[in-house]
Parts: C-alpha cells; structure tokens; sequence
C-alpha cells in the first residue's frame, strides 16, 4: 500500500510546474563557441565560468552546491523522492552532458569530476605552452621578417599569453631585441625614454623607419646618410621631442643631409 502511495505522489511531483522551476538547458554550439584544446584553456575556463556564473550554476562545479537528501517524509508519513534533489540531479545531468558536447572525446563522468579532470587535463598542458611561448618571444627575430609581420607574430603570441598579462613595456622589450642592427639607434631611443611608448604607436615608428631605409637603399644610399640620420636620433633623444614628431624631424633631417 505503501508503494503505491510513494509512486502517486512522484508521478504528482512530476506532473507539477514548479517542478521544472529552474531547470536551464545549455546549447553549447552557441552558447560555448570555443572548443578546449591545450592551447586555449584560460580562454575556454572563462567563457565557461561566465556562463555558469550567470546562470547561477558554478556551485555544480566547485562543489559548493550539493545533492539533498533523496528522500523525504510526506504529510501522511509516507517516503517520497525529494523534488529539489530530483531538481538537483536534472541540473547536474544536464550541465555533464553540456560538457563533452564541446569538449575532445575522453572527458567524462559526473560535472564535479569533469572539472577537476579538466584541470588535470588541460592546465598542466597549458602551462607547458605559455613556457614554450615566452621561449618563443625571447628568440624571436626580426630576419627575414617584415617589420609589419614580425611585430604581428609578437601580438599573435602574447594574444595566446593572455592569462600571463603581457604589458606593453613588455611585448616592446621582446620587440627591440629582435630587431637588427639597422634599427639600432631608434631601440636604443626608444628604451631611454621617459614616458612609455605603446605597442601600436611603436609598430608605427618601426614600419616608417623600415620604409625610409628602403627609400635610401633604393637610391643607393651612403654610409655618410645614414650616420648622419643616426646622428639626428641622437639629437631628438637629447631634446626630449615627443615620439609623434620623431618620423617629421628624422625624415627632414636625411632630406637635407641628402640634398646639401
């Protein structure tokens, strides 16, 4: 008698509306476009993370949110399953099978063990990128390399170091390093600076500077032109002029020199 009483009551409880309260079912295609892989886990973790805190979901994954007991005493005294666990388990189900639906083949079981396994799995392989990375950035060169292409190789890098918080200071540092010694002189201006250069303002200065030496080899520039241009950076150094004016006053600074 009993067990018919507990299974009236359950087909009740889900039947109800108030039931299905809460209830949220992922689309990972368009909600989670990212796919994880070894290269990207900072990124994936905080797409995932921003999702489930939105939906209020992180405690399935931390483990701060937990089952209830499964069953309860009803007002007649009967056992009947508990619908907030029941609740529980539809959210956790459903959030593990949100997972591997964007995920490489292999990661499995329950969500609170598809986030360590996760951690396992992906962190340490990412940690070993960002050191292959920054290895990369250190040796880096600009031969044979465009100038425009070379600094485009640096920012695609730093893009893949995003959760190491490269600074500008620091993508130039690895930039003027790398470059050869025709670009000497404008490194040597820029480092002794007092007021910091951007990534982009210095892409500007560089790709000038590249097309003015390739002006001069065209028209079979001398060594005189070119000490005297390296003379002239020297000279705006010493002035302090503002990183905007350098191209106009070097620029003008070889015309003459050229034209005397």
């Amino acid at each position: 008698m009993a067990r018919n009483t507990t299974s009236r009551t359950n087909v009740s409880l889900i039947s109800s509306t108030s039931f299905f309260d809460g209830i949220i079912s992922i689309n990972a295609t368009s909600q989670l476009p990212i796919k994880l892989n070894s290269n990207n886990f900072p990124s994936w973790k905080a797409q995932f993370d921003a999702l489930l805190y939105g939906y209020d979901l992180m405690g399935f994954l931390d483990g701060n949110t937990t089952c209830s007991s499964k069953e309860m005493i009803a007002k007649d005294g009967t056992t009947v399953s508990n619908p907030d666990c029941v609740i529980w388990t539809r959210k956790d189900k459903l959030l593990l099978h949100a997972i591997p639906a964007y995920l490489s083949e292999g990661v499995v079981t329950s969500t609170r063990d598809a986030r360590v396994k996760l951690h396992q799995l992906y962190a340490n392989k990412y940690r070993s990128r960002v050191m292959d990375l920054k290895e990369m950035l250190t040796n880096i060169t600009c031969n044979p390399r465009s100038i425009a292409v070379y600094l485009q190789t640096i920012k695609g890098i730093a893009d893949e170091l995003v959760s190491t918080h490269l600074s500008d200071d620091d993508l130039i540092t690895f930039a003027l390093n790398g470059l050869g010694s025709d670009f000497k002189e404008i490194s040597a201006v820029i480092r002794a600076r007092d007021t910091p250069v951007s990534f982009e303002e210095l892409h500007d200065k560089l790709v000038e500077h590249e097309a003015f030496l390739k002006r001069e080899e065209s028209r079979g520039g001398s060594s005189v032109t070119v000490n005297s241009t390296r003379t002239s950076f020297g000279m705006l150094h010493k002035a302090s002029l503002p990183l905007k004016y350098w191209s106009h006053s070097f620029l003008a600074a070889a015309y003459l020199i050229n034209h005397r």
